[in-house]
Protein backbone atom coordinates (compact mmCIF):
# COMPACT_ATOMS: atom_id res chain seq x y z
CA UNK A 1 0.00 0.00 0.00
CA UNK A 2 1.82 2.79 -1.22
CA UNK A 3 1.28 6.39 -0.11
CA UNK A 4 0.75 9.36 -2.59
CA UNK A 5 2.64 13.08 -1.55
CA UNK A 6 -0.65 14.05 -0.93
CA UNK A 7 -1.61 11.31 1.66
CA UNK A 8 2.28 11.91 3.01
CA UNK A 9 1.19 15.08 4.00
CA UNK A 10 -2.28 13.62 5.70
CA UNK A 11 0.21 11.80 7.88
CA UNK A 12 2.57 13.52 8.30
CA UNK A 13 0.24 16.64 9.97
CA UNK A 14 -1.68 13.60 11.85
CA UNK A 15 1.74 12.64 13.61
CA UNK A 16 2.84 16.19 14.59
CA UNK A 17 -0.84 17.04 16.03
CA UNK A 18 0.13 13.22 17.84
CA UNK A 19 3.40 14.54 19.10
CA UNK A 20 2.37 17.50 20.23
CA UNK A 21 -0.05 16.02 22.59
CA UNK A 22 3.18 15.79 25.24
CA UNK A 23 5.54 13.30 26.30
CA UNK A 24 3.92 9.19 26.09
CA UNK A 25 4.42 7.86 28.94
CA UNK A 26 2.80 4.32 28.67
CA UNK A 27 1.11 1.66 26.29
CA UNK A 28 -2.36 2.72 26.94
CA UNK A 29 -1.56 6.78 26.21
CA UNK A 30 0.49 5.28 22.96
CA UNK A 31 -3.39 2.86 22.47
CA UNK A 32 -5.36 6.20 23.19
CA UNK A 33 -3.79 8.78 20.84
CA UNK A 34 -3.59 5.93 18.04
CA UNK A 35 -7.68 7.20 17.89
CA UNK A 36 -6.00 10.29 15.94
CA UNK A 37 -5.61 8.58 13.10
CA UNK A 38 -9.36 7.23 12.54
CA UNK A 39 -9.87 4.70 9.61
CA UNK A 40 -6.39 4.52 8.76
CA UNK A 41 -4.48 1.31 7.95
CA UNK A 42 -2.17 -0.07 10.58
CA UNK A 43 -1.16 -3.30 10.00
CA UNK A 44 -1.78 -5.74 7.14
CA UNK A 45 -0.87 -9.43 6.92
CA UNK A 46 -1.02 -12.08 4.91
CA UNK A 47 -3.41 -15.45 5.13
CA UNK A 48 -2.50 -18.05 2.82
CA UNK A 49 -3.32 -15.99 -0.49
CA UNK A 50 -5.43 -13.37 0.99
CA UNK A 51 -4.08 -9.50 1.54
CA UNK A 52 -5.78 -8.80 4.82
CA UNK A 53 -6.26 -4.85 6.26
CA UNK A 54 -6.70 -3.79 9.34
CA UNK A 55 -7.22 -0.14 10.50
CA UNK A 56 -6.64 1.49 13.64
CA UNK A 57 -10.35 1.81 14.63
CA UNK A 58 -10.43 -2.04 14.08
CA UNK A 59 -7.52 -2.52 16.03
CA UNK A 60 -8.49 -0.35 19.14
CA UNK A 61 -12.09 -1.78 19.36
CA UNK A 62 -10.43 -5.40 18.81
CA UNK A 63 -8.14 -4.60 22.35
CA UNK A 64 -11.08 -3.00 23.73
CA UNK A 65 -12.93 -6.00 23.60
CA UNK A 66 -10.67 -8.53 24.43
CA UNK A 67 -9.14 -6.61 27.54
CA UNK A 68 -13.04 -6.32 28.50
CA UNK A 69 -13.42 -10.08 28.01
CA UNK A 70 -10.16 -11.02 29.50
CA UNK A 71 -11.49 -8.52 32.48
CA UNK A 72 -14.66 -10.64 32.74
CA UNK A 73 -13.56 -14.13 32.71
CA UNK A 74 -11.29 -13.08 36.04
CA UNK A 75 -7.60 -12.28 34.70
CA UNK A 76 -7.53 -8.41 35.93
CA UNK A 77 -3.76 -8.43 37.33
CA UNK A 78 -2.54 -11.63 35.71
CA UNK A 79 -0.04 -12.73 33.82
CA UNK A 80 -0.70 -13.91 30.53
CA UNK A 81 1.69 -15.96 27.84
CA UNK A 82 1.51 -15.33 24.26
CA UNK A 83 3.36 -17.92 22.35
CA UNK A 84 2.67 -17.58 18.45
CA UNK A 85 4.30 -16.42 15.20
CA UNK A 86 4.00 -12.64 14.19
CA UNK A 87 0.64 -11.51 13.37
CA UNK A 88 -2.32 -9.04 13.97
CA UNK A 89 -3.86 -11.27 16.69
CA UNK A 90 -0.24 -11.25 18.59
CA UNK A 91 -0.15 -7.34 18.76
CA UNK A 92 -4.28 -7.01 19.65
CA UNK A 93 -3.07 -9.57 22.72
CA UNK A 94 -0.25 -7.44 23.95
CA UNK A 95 -1.95 -3.96 23.70
CA UNK A 96 -5.15 -5.67 25.26
CA UNK A 97 -3.11 -7.69 27.91
CA UNK A 98 -1.22 -4.68 28.74
CA UNK A 99 -3.17 -1.71 28.35
CA UNK A 100 -6.09 -2.64 30.96
CA UNK A 101 -5.73 -6.31 32.37
CA UNK A 102 -2.32 -7.40 33.86
CA UNK A 103 1.37 -8.48 32.42
CA UNK A 104 2.29 -10.25 29.20
CA UNK A 105 4.35 -12.48 29.06
CA UNK A 106 5.72 -13.15 25.50
CA UNK A 107 7.73 -16.09 24.83
CA UNK A 108 10.63 -17.44 21.50
CA UNK A 109 8.06 -20.12 19.96
CA UNK A 110 11.45 -21.95 18.97
CA UNK A 111 12.04 -23.28 22.14
CA UNK A 112 11.12 -26.79 23.46
CA UNK A 113 7.81 -27.58 24.66
CA UNK A 114 9.40 -27.82 28.01
CA UNK A 115 11.54 -24.43 28.12
CA UNK A 116 8.54 -22.89 27.12
CA UNK A 117 6.52 -24.47 29.66
CA UNK A 118 9.45 -23.74 32.22
CA UNK A 119 9.55 -19.95 31.41
CA UNK A 120 5.26 -19.69 31.53
CA UNK A 121 5.48 -21.15 34.95
CA UNK A 122 8.63 -19.02 35.97
CA UNK A 123 6.58 -15.95 34.96
CA UNK A 124 3.53 -17.14 36.97
CA UNK A 125 1.40 -16.85 34.12
CA UNK A 126 -2.03 -17.88 34.63
CA UNK A 127 -3.48 -17.89 30.85
CA UNK A 128 -1.94 -18.58 27.60
CA UNK A 129 -2.45 -17.33 24.01
CA UNK A 130 -1.31 -19.52 21.05
CA UNK A 131 -1.81 -19.81 17.47
CA UNK A 132 -2.81 -23.16 16.05
CA UNK A 133 0.32 -24.18 15.29
CA UNK A 134 1.09 -24.04 19.03
CA UNK A 135 -1.80 -25.59 20.16
CA UNK A 136 -0.09 -28.66 21.48
CA UNK A 137 2.52 -26.59 23.22
CA UNK A 138 0.03 -24.62 25.22
CA UNK A 139 -2.01 -27.57 25.79
CA UNK A 140 1.27 -29.35 27.21
CA UNK A 141 1.65 -26.41 29.91
CA UNK A 142 -1.49 -26.51 31.21
CA UNK A 143 -0.99 -30.29 32.14
CA UNK A 144 2.01 -29.25 33.60
CA UNK A 145 1.18 -26.11 35.50
CA UNK A 146 -1.88 -26.77 37.31
CA UNK A 147 -2.19 -22.84 38.26
CA UNK A 148 -2.09 -21.92 34.49
CA UNK A 149 -6.53 -21.79 34.08
CA UNK A 150 -7.08 -21.77 30.23
CA UNK A 151 -5.08 -21.29 26.30
CA UNK A 152 -6.55 -18.94 23.71
CA UNK A 153 -5.68 -20.21 20.35
CA UNK A 154 -5.88 -17.37 18.09
CA UNK A 155 -6.88 -18.28 14.70
CA UNK A 156 -8.59 -21.71 14.74
CA UNK A 157 -11.49 -22.91 17.12
CA UNK A 158 -11.21 -26.16 19.08
CA UNK A 159 -13.65 -28.56 20.48
CA UNK A 160 -11.68 -28.31 23.64
CA UNK A 161 -12.86 -27.34 27.18
CA UNK A 162 -9.86 -25.92 27.81
CA UNK A 163 -9.32 -23.92 24.66
CA UNK A 164 -11.08 -20.99 23.93
CA UNK A 165 -11.04 -19.09 21.03
CA UNK A 166 -9.85 -15.33 20.15
CA UNK A 167 -12.62 -13.87 17.56
CA UNK A 168 -14.99 -15.47 19.39
CA UNK A 169 -13.88 -13.41 22.83
CA UNK A 170 -13.19 -10.37 20.89
CA UNK A 171 -17.28 -10.74 20.25
CA UNK A 172 -18.23 -11.16 23.83
CA UNK A 173 -16.11 -8.03 24.61
CA UNK A 174 -17.90 -6.09 22.48
CA UNK A 175 -21.01 -7.04 24.09
CA UNK A 176 -20.23 -6.71 27.22
CA UNK A 177 -19.21 -3.16 25.89
CA UNK A 178 -22.51 -1.91 24.04
CA UNK A 179 -24.24 -3.45 27.56
CA UNK A 180 -22.38 -0.54 29.14
CA UNK A 181 -19.34 -2.71 30.81
CA UNK A 182 -16.17 -0.05 31.02
CA UNK A 183 -14.02 -2.14 33.10
CA UNK A 184 -11.40 -2.25 30.69
CA UNK A 185 -11.94 1.53 29.19
CA UNK A 186 -11.26 3.09 32.82
CA UNK A 187 -8.76 0.51 33.77
CA UNK A 188 -5.57 3.51 35.34
CA UNK A 189 -2.48 2.56 34.07
CA UNK A 190 0.46 3.79 36.01
CA UNK A 191 3.66 4.91 34.63
CA UNK A 192 5.81 2.25 36.79
CA UNK A 193 3.18 -0.95 36.47
CA UNK A 194 4.42 -3.45 35.13
CA UNK A 195 3.78 -4.08 31.09
CA UNK A 196 5.84 -7.61 29.90
CA UNK A 197 7.77 -9.58 31.20
CA UNK A 198 10.49 -10.31 28.46
CA UNK A 199 12.88 -13.33 28.48
CA UNK A 200 16.44 -12.89 27.79
CA UNK A 201 17.31 -15.34 25.01
CA UNK A 202 20.05 -17.27 26.63
CA UNK A 203 22.71 -17.83 24.46
CA UNK A 204 25.23 -18.00 27.48
CA UNK A 205 23.29 -18.79 30.09
CA UNK A 206 19.88 -19.56 31.29
CA UNK A 207 16.66 -17.44 30.50
CA UNK A 208 15.84 -14.13 32.73
CA UNK A 209 12.67 -12.17 33.05
CA UNK A 210 13.69 -8.99 32.57
CA UNK A 211 10.92 -6.54 33.89
CA UNK A 212 9.94 -3.86 31.71
CA UNK A 213 7.10 -1.24 32.44
CA UNK A 214 4.86 0.90 30.87
CA UNK A 215 7.55 3.85 31.09
CA UNK A 216 10.45 1.72 30.24
CA UNK A 217 8.31 1.00 26.99
CA UNK A 218 6.67 4.09 26.13
CA UNK A 219 9.89 6.00 26.59
CA UNK A 220 12.17 3.63 24.16
CA UNK A 221 9.35 4.49 21.67
CA UNK A 222 9.86 8.34 21.98
CA UNK A 223 13.30 8.47 21.74
CA UNK A 224 13.37 6.35 18.35
CA UNK A 225 11.11 8.80 17.42
CA UNK A 226 13.19 11.88 18.81
CA UNK A 227 16.13 10.40 16.90
CA UNK A 228 15.22 8.76 13.46
CA UNK A 229 12.61 10.32 11.02
CA UNK A 230 9.82 8.02 11.06
CA UNK A 231 9.28 6.21 7.61
CA UNK A 232 5.48 5.33 6.15
CA UNK A 233 5.51 1.64 6.45
CA UNK A 234 7.64 -1.38 7.80
CA UNK A 235 8.01 -4.70 7.59
CA UNK A 236 7.92 -7.13 10.38
CA UNK A 237 10.45 -9.86 10.20
CA UNK A 238 12.18 -10.92 13.43
CA UNK A 239 9.40 -12.21 15.54
CA UNK A 240 7.30 -9.80 18.27
CA UNK A 241 8.51 -11.31 21.62
CA UNK A 242 12.19 -10.23 21.02
CA UNK A 243 12.20 -6.64 22.25
CA UNK A 244 13.93 -5.34 19.63
CA UNK A 245 11.47 -6.21 17.14
CA UNK A 246 8.72 -4.46 19.78
CA UNK A 247 9.57 -1.49 20.89
CA UNK A 248 11.79 -0.60 18.27
CA UNK A 249 9.37 -1.54 15.19
CA UNK A 250 6.03 -2.36 16.28
CA UNK A 251 5.67 0.33 18.97
CA UNK A 252 7.37 3.40 17.05
CA UNK A 253 5.15 2.16 13.94
CA UNK A 254 1.67 2.18 15.55
CA UNK A 255 2.24 5.37 17.44
CA UNK A 256 3.37 6.97 13.94
CA UNK A 257 0.90 5.13 11.70
CA UNK A 258 3.36 3.54 9.59
CA UNK A 259 1.85 0.32 8.52
CA UNK A 260 3.17 -2.10 9.30
CA UNK A 261 3.26 -5.48 7.32
CA UNK A 262 3.83 -8.77 9.12
CA UNK A 263 5.86 -11.33 7.34
CA UNK A 264 4.41 -14.51 7.37
CA UNK A 265 7.67 -16.33 6.65
CA UNK A 266 11.04 -16.28 6.05
CA UNK A 267 10.99 -18.48 3.10
CA UNK A 268 8.43 -15.84 1.77
CA UNK A 269 10.41 -13.06 2.86
CA UNK A 270 12.16 -11.73 -0.25
CA UNK A 271 8.56 -12.41 -1.98
CA UNK A 272 6.47 -10.09 0.53
CA UNK A 273 9.59 -7.41 0.07
CA UNK A 274 8.62 -6.76 -3.44
CA UNK A 275 4.89 -7.44 -2.84
CA UNK A 276 4.99 -4.75 -0.12
CA UNK A 277 7.71 -2.37 -0.52
CA UNK A 278 8.49 -1.69 2.74
CA UNK A 279 10.06 1.33 3.39
CA UNK A 280 11.76 0.20 6.57
CA UNK A 281 12.63 -2.54 8.46
CA UNK A 282 14.41 -3.67 11.92
CA UNK A 283 17.12 -6.36 11.20
CA UNK A 284 20.37 -8.57 12.65
CA UNK A 285 23.50 -8.70 11.22
CA UNK A 286 22.55 -12.15 9.99
CA UNK A 287 19.90 -10.96 7.76
CA UNK A 288 21.98 -8.37 6.59
CA UNK A 289 24.46 -10.76 5.64
CA UNK A 290 22.17 -12.46 3.52
CA UNK A 291 21.04 -9.63 1.84
CA UNK A 292 24.74 -9.03 0.92
CA UNK A 293 25.48 -12.56 -0.08
CA UNK A 294 22.22 -12.50 -2.07
CA UNK A 295 23.39 -9.09 -4.43
CA UNK A 296 26.78 -10.98 -5.06
CA UNK A 297 25.27 -14.09 -5.75
CA UNK A 298 23.51 -12.84 -8.26
CA UNK A 299 26.17 -10.61 -9.69
CA UNK A 300 28.41 -13.34 -9.98
CA UNK A 301 25.70 -15.78 -11.87
CA UNK A 302 24.46 -12.95 -13.90
CA UNK A 303 27.92 -11.70 -15.10
CA UNK A 304 27.56 -8.57 -13.72
CA UNK A 305 29.91 -8.42 -10.53
CA UNK A 306 32.64 -6.27 -12.06
CA UNK A 307 29.93 -4.07 -13.54
CA UNK A 308 28.67 -4.04 -9.89
CA UNK A 309 32.43 -3.21 -8.74
CA UNK A 310 32.41 -0.03 -11.05
CA UNK A 311 29.32 1.28 -9.98
CA UNK A 312 30.17 1.14 -6.62
CA UNK A 313 33.25 2.65 -7.13
CA UNK A 314 32.27 5.70 -9.45
CA UNK A 315 29.14 6.92 -6.97
CA UNK A 316 31.56 6.45 -4.53
CA UNK A 317 33.35 9.34 -6.33
CA UNK A 318 29.98 11.51 -7.40
CA UNK A 319 28.87 10.95 -3.71
CA UNK A 320 32.40 12.93 -2.31
CA UNK A 321 31.25 15.88 -4.82
CA UNK A 322 27.50 15.45 -3.76
CA UNK A 323 26.17 13.92 -6.64
CA UNK A 324 23.82 10.89 -5.34
CA UNK A 325 23.32 8.34 -8.62
CA UNK A 326 22.98 5.44 -6.54
CA UNK A 327 18.94 4.81 -7.55
CA UNK A 328 20.01 5.09 -11.08
CA UNK A 329 23.35 2.71 -10.89
CA UNK A 330 21.72 0.30 -9.18
CA UNK A 331 18.00 0.38 -9.80
CA UNK A 332 18.30 -3.57 -10.55
CA UNK A 333 18.50 -4.15 -7.42
CA UNK A 334 16.12 -2.15 -5.59
CA UNK A 335 13.57 -3.61 -7.74
CA UNK A 336 14.50 -6.60 -5.76
CA UNK A 337 12.81 -4.49 -2.69
CA UNK A 338 10.06 -3.25 -4.47
CA UNK A 339 11.91 -0.69 -6.11
CA UNK A 340 13.72 1.30 -3.31
CA UNK A 341 15.84 0.53 -0.93
CA UNK A 342 14.33 0.09 2.57
CA UNK A 343 16.20 1.83 6.10
CA UNK A 344 17.32 -0.90 8.15
CA UNK A 345 17.90 -0.71 11.46
CA UNK A 346 20.15 -3.05 12.77
CA UNK A 347 21.01 -4.34 16.07
CA UNK A 348 21.35 -7.43 18.51
CA UNK A 349 24.49 -8.83 17.58
CA UNK A 350 28.01 -7.20 15.49
CA UNK A 351 27.92 -6.72 12.22
CA UNK A 352 30.44 -7.27 9.10
CA UNK A 353 31.88 -3.94 8.41
CA UNK A 354 32.82 -4.57 5.00
CA UNK A 355 29.25 -5.71 4.49
CA UNK A 356 27.45 -3.13 5.73
CA UNK A 357 29.78 -0.58 4.37
CA UNK A 358 28.66 -2.30 0.77
CA UNK A 359 25.43 -2.26 1.29
CA UNK A 360 25.40 1.93 2.24
CA UNK A 361 27.65 1.94 -0.70
CA UNK A 362 24.41 0.70 -3.07
CA UNK A 363 21.92 2.94 -1.23
CA UNK A 364 20.81 1.02 2.00
CA UNK A 365 20.34 3.68 4.74
CA UNK A 366 21.61 1.60 7.64
CA UNK A 367 21.33 2.52 11.21
CA UNK A 368 23.39 0.63 13.61
CA UNK A 369 23.07 0.41 17.53
CA UNK A 370 23.85 -1.10 20.58
CA UNK A 371 21.10 -2.59 23.42
CA UNK A 372 19.88 -5.18 25.39
CA UNK A 373 16.76 -6.40 26.65
CA UNK A 374 17.38 -4.97 29.97
CA UNK A 375 17.25 -1.55 28.26
CA UNK A 376 13.76 -1.93 26.28
CA UNK A 377 16.60 -2.09 23.91
CA UNK A 378 18.20 0.96 22.95
CA UNK A 379 21.24 2.41 24.91
CA UNK A 380 22.81 4.19 21.57
CA UNK A 381 22.30 4.67 17.85
CA UNK A 382 24.91 5.22 15.25
CA UNK A 383 23.20 7.80 12.54
CA UNK A 384 26.60 7.77 10.29
CA UNK A 385 26.78 3.96 9.46
CA UNK A 386 28.60 4.72 5.97
CA UNK A 387 31.18 7.06 7.66
CA UNK A 388 31.44 4.56 10.78
CA UNK A 389 30.28 1.22 9.97
CA UNK A 390 32.15 -0.29 13.39
CA UNK A 391 30.36 2.60 15.96
CA UNK A 392 27.92 1.98 18.07
CA UNK A 393 26.73 5.60 18.12
CA UNK A 394 26.04 8.39 20.58
CA UNK A 395 24.13 7.60 23.86
CA UNK A 396 20.22 7.24 22.87
CA UNK A 397 18.02 10.45 24.35
CA UNK A 398 16.51 8.33 27.41
CA UNK A 399 20.03 6.30 28.66
CA UNK A 400 23.05 7.03 29.57
CA UNK A 401 26.23 4.76 29.71
CA UNK A 402 29.71 4.74 31.07
CA UNK A 403 32.72 2.70 30.56
CA UNK A 404 33.49 1.17 34.50
CA UNK A 405 37.28 1.04 35.61
CA UNK A 406 38.32 1.28 32.12
CA UNK A 407 41.84 -0.47 31.29
CA UNK A 408 45.10 1.12 29.80
CA UNK A 409 43.63 1.29 26.31
CA UNK A 410 40.12 2.82 27.84
CA UNK A 411 37.72 -0.55 27.66
CA UNK A 412 35.98 -1.17 30.55
CA UNK A 413 32.67 -2.91 31.51
CA UNK A 414 29.32 -0.41 30.02
CA UNK A 415 26.88 0.56 32.69
CA UNK A 416 23.88 2.15 31.67
CA UNK A 417 21.07 3.80 33.18
CA UNK A 418 18.03 5.65 32.01
CA UNK A 419 13.78 5.94 31.85
CA UNK A 420 14.43 2.54 29.34
CA UNK A 421 16.53 0.51 31.74
CA UNK A 422 14.86 -2.23 33.64
CA UNK A 423 13.73 -2.14 37.44
CA UNK A 424 15.19 -6.02 37.37
CA UNK A 425 14.46 -9.64 36.96
CA UNK A 426 10.98 -11.01 37.83
CA UNK A 427 11.47 -13.50 41.24
CA UNK A 428 15.44 -13.06 41.17
CA UNK A 429 16.27 -10.69 43.76
CA UNK A 430 19.91 -12.14 43.45
CA UNK A 431 20.48 -11.39 39.94
CA UNK A 432 18.75 -8.32 39.94
CA UNK A 433 21.27 -6.91 43.01
CA UNK A 434 24.23 -8.63 41.02
CA UNK A 435 23.20 -6.01 38.24
CA UNK A 436 22.77 -2.30 39.44
CA UNK A 437 25.35 -0.88 40.99
CA UNK A 438 24.50 3.19 42.73
CA UNK A 439 21.64 2.97 39.95
CA UNK A 440 23.78 1.64 37.20
CA UNK A 441 22.84 -1.48 35.16
CA UNK A 442 26.04 -3.66 34.37
CA UNK A 443 25.32 -5.06 31.20
CA UNK A 444 28.24 -7.39 31.10
CA UNK A 445 29.53 -6.50 27.72
CA UNK A 446 32.79 -4.56 27.25
CA UNK A 447 33.30 -1.06 24.84
CA UNK A 448 35.45 1.69 24.79
CA UNK A 449 34.67 5.52 23.94
CA UNK A 450 36.33 7.75 21.13
CA UNK A 451 36.39 11.86 21.67
CA UNK A 452 32.74 12.61 19.69
CA UNK A 453 31.62 10.02 22.47
CA UNK A 454 30.65 7.30 20.49
CA UNK A 455 30.57 3.87 22.10
CA UNK A 456 32.73 0.77 20.58
CA UNK A 457 31.76 -2.37 21.59
CA UNK A 458 34.63 -4.82 22.20
CA UNK A 459 33.40 -8.07 23.63
CA UNK A 460 30.87 -9.95 25.97
CA UNK A 461 32.37 -10.50 29.93
CA UNK A 462 30.98 -14.08 29.61
CA UNK A 463 33.09 -14.51 26.72
CA UNK A 464 35.62 -13.08 27.66
CA UNK A 465 39.33 -15.20 27.79
CA UNK A 466 41.84 -14.84 30.46
CA UNK A 467 45.13 -16.79 29.56
CA UNK A 468 47.62 -17.86 32.15
CA UNK A 469 49.59 -15.22 31.71
CA UNK A 470 46.39 -12.22 32.79
CA UNK A 471 46.16 -11.11 29.37
CA UNK A 472 42.48 -10.50 28.05
CA UNK A 473 41.11 -11.54 24.71
CA UNK A 474 37.47 -10.89 23.46
CA UNK A 475 36.52 -13.33 21.33
CA UNK A 476 34.45 -11.02 19.41
CA UNK A 477 37.39 -8.97 18.23
CA UNK A 478 39.23 -12.61 16.65
CA UNK A 479 35.82 -13.10 15.07
CA UNK A 480 35.54 -9.89 13.52
CA UNK A 481 39.41 -10.53 12.07
CA UNK A 482 38.43 -13.91 10.49
CA UNK A 483 35.47 -12.52 9.22
CA UNK A 484 37.23 -9.83 7.16
CA UNK A 485 40.22 -11.47 5.87
CA UNK A 486 38.32 -14.58 4.93
CA UNK A 487 35.57 -13.69 2.98
CA UNK A 488 33.65 -16.85 2.53
CA UNK A 489 33.00 -17.68 6.13
CA UNK A 490 29.64 -17.47 7.28
CA UNK A 491 29.91 -18.07 10.89
CA UNK A 492 32.76 -17.97 13.21
CA UNK A 493 32.87 -18.43 17.35
CA UNK A 494 35.96 -18.55 19.04
CA UNK A 495 36.09 -19.34 22.82
CA UNK A 496 38.49 -20.99 25.70
CA UNK A 497 39.02 -24.45 25.53
CA UNK A 498 41.37 -26.80 26.98
CA UNK A 499 43.12 -30.19 25.39
CA UNK A 500 44.99 -32.81 26.69
CA UNK A 501 48.03 -32.33 25.17
CA UNK A 502 51.73 -34.58 26.18
CA UNK A 503 49.95 -35.61 29.04
CA UNK A 504 49.47 -32.38 30.17
CA UNK A 505 45.22 -30.20 29.73
CA UNK A 506 46.32 -26.99 27.93
CA UNK A 507 44.26 -24.22 27.70
CA UNK A 508 43.35 -23.27 23.94
CA UNK A 509 41.83 -20.45 22.17
CA UNK A 510 39.88 -22.42 19.89
CA UNK A 511 38.24 -20.89 16.59
CA UNK A 512 35.12 -22.72 15.04
CA UNK A 513 33.81 -22.28 11.49
CA UNK A 514 31.19 -22.58 9.73
CA UNK A 515 31.33 -22.48 5.74
CA UNK A 516 29.10 -23.61 2.52
CA UNK A 517 29.81 -26.62 0.48
CA UNK A 518 28.59 -24.84 -2.26
CA UNK A 519 31.38 -22.47 -2.21
CA UNK A 520 33.88 -25.60 -2.65
CA UNK A 521 32.05 -27.39 -5.48
CA UNK A 522 35.26 -29.48 -6.01
CA UNK A 523 36.03 -30.35 -2.67
CA UNK A 524 35.34 -33.37 -0.15
CA UNK A 525 34.70 -32.37 3.34
CA UNK A 526 38.35 -33.25 4.19
CA UNK A 527 39.74 -31.30 1.79
CA UNK A 528 37.42 -28.17 3.01
CA UNK A 529 38.55 -28.42 6.62
CA UNK A 530 42.24 -28.57 5.22
CA UNK A 531 41.38 -25.31 2.87
CA UNK A 532 39.91 -23.84 5.78
CA UNK A 533 42.58 -24.38 8.00
CA UNK A 534 45.00 -23.01 6.11
CA UNK A 535 43.60 -20.18 5.49
CA UNK A 536 42.52 -19.38 9.17
CA UNK A 537 46.66 -19.96 10.19
CA UNK A 538 47.05 -17.73 7.35
CA UNK A 539 44.68 -15.10 8.67
CA UNK A 540 46.30 -15.88 12.15
CA UNK A 541 49.10 -13.67 11.74
CA UNK A 542 47.53 -10.45 11.30
CA UNK A 543 46.91 -10.99 15.25
CA UNK A 544 49.26 -10.28 18.08
CA UNK A 545 50.64 -13.37 18.85
CA UNK A 546 48.23 -13.61 22.33
CA UNK A 547 45.12 -13.63 20.42
CA UNK A 548 46.05 -16.20 17.59
CA UNK A 549 43.85 -19.43 17.66
CA UNK A 550 45.11 -22.13 18.42
CA UNK A 551 42.98 -25.09 17.65
CA UNK A 552 40.15 -25.07 14.25
CA UNK A 553 37.06 -26.73 13.96
CA UNK A 554 35.31 -26.68 10.56
CA UNK A 555 31.79 -27.27 9.96
CA UNK A 556 29.94 -27.92 6.60
CA UNK A 557 26.61 -27.80 8.84
CA UNK A 558 24.70 -24.18 9.98
CA UNK A 559 25.65 -23.47 13.47
CA UNK A 560 22.48 -23.52 15.68
CA UNK A 561 20.81 -20.07 15.94
CA UNK A 562 17.84 -18.72 18.14
CA UNK A 563 15.06 -16.89 16.91
CA UNK A 564 16.84 -13.78 16.76
CA UNK A 565 19.69 -15.43 14.54
CA UNK A 566 21.63 -15.10 16.84
CA UNK A 567 24.37 -18.20 16.58
CA UNK A 568 24.27 -20.17 20.50
CA UNK A 569 27.73 -20.04 21.38
CA UNK A 570 27.21 -23.27 23.74
CA UNK A 571 26.24 -25.19 21.13
CA UNK A 572 28.91 -24.79 18.97
CA UNK A 573 31.61 -25.16 22.03
CA UNK A 574 29.38 -28.77 22.47
CA UNK A 575 29.92 -29.27 18.82
CA UNK A 576 33.79 -29.02 19.43
CA UNK A 577 34.11 -31.37 21.56
CA UNK A 578 31.94 -34.08 20.57
CA UNK A 579 33.88 -33.99 17.61
CA UNK A 580 37.46 -34.75 19.77
CA UNK A 581 35.50 -38.05 21.17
Amino acid sequence: MLLDKQDKKVVARLRHEVHLMGELTSLRVLLDRMEHYGERVCMIEKRKDEIVEHTVKEFREDVYALGTALIDMGMKGKHIGILSENSYAWVVTFFAVTCGVGVAVPVDKELTDDEISGLFTKADTDAVFCSRMYRKTALYHLGKDKNCRFAVCMNKEFDDENMYYLPALIEKGKALIANGDRRFADAEIKDDDLAAIIFTSGTTGANKGVMLTHYNFAQNADGVLETIAPEYSSISLLPMNHVYELSCNVLTALYMNAVIYINDSIKNFQANLELFKPDAMAVVPLVLDTIYNSIWRTAEKSGRADKLRKGIKLSNALLKVGIDLRPVLFKQIAEKFGGKFPTMSCGGAPTRIEYVQCLCDIGFKIYNGYGLTESSPTVTLNMDVRNDPEGAGKAFPKAKFRINDPDADGVGEIWIKGANVTQGYYKDEAATAASFEDGWFKTGDYGRTDKRGYLYVVGRKKNLIILDNGKNVFPEEVESVFMEQIPYLQEVVVFEGERALAGKTQKLIVGAYQVAPEDFPDMDEAAIREKVTADVMAANTVLPAYKRVNDVYVSTEPFEINSTRKVIRSKVEERYYNSLK
